[in-house]
């Protein structure tokens, strides 16, 4: 392999991982890493305006009652996909995210397909795994 090979490879990395590679007091890289992901498959129903494939799992099991199709429709296909559009990135707010022993909240920088805005994940540890609580969108 040569060096460009080798630099265009670890640029390739970069991009592919950067918005979990990033520092947030209170957790750790692969923990967050693996929250960034469950981000990533609920958002890819949000993005399917799907509501089994949104809180398709993950979601912490206090939230069961208003997992319902009814919620769904009502936050984010009349409210969140009718002002913001589907998403198309997102990047994790390292100074405005934090994590405690049994809540958390992650925070990202998202550019959805009508506008930017931000998305906030609220999670809760629930049999000593975090679960989404809540996912909210925002200007």
């Amino acid at each position: 392999m040569n060096r460009k090979t080798f630099l265009l490879g670890c640029l390739a990395l970069t991009l592919v991982t950067g918005s979990a590679s990033a520092e947030v007091p209170g957790v750790d890289k692969a923990t967050l890493a693996g929250l960034d992901k469950q981000v990533g498959k609920v958002m890819d129903g949000y993005n399917a305006n799907n509501w089994k494939a949104f809180y398709g799992s993950g979601w912490a099991q206090q939230t069961k009652a208003i997992q319902t199709e009814q919620t769904f429709t009502t936050l984010y296909t009349n409210m969140y996909l009718k002002q913001y559009g589907t998403l198309k990135s997102r990047k994790i707010s390292e100074s405005t995210s934090s994590f405690g022993p049994m809540n958390a909240v992650l925070m990202y920088d998202a550019e959805f397909s009508k506008k930017k805005g931000k998305l906030a994940v609220n999670w809760f540890k629930e049999g000593g795994t975090w679960k989404i609580q809540q996912l909210q969108v925002a200007p």
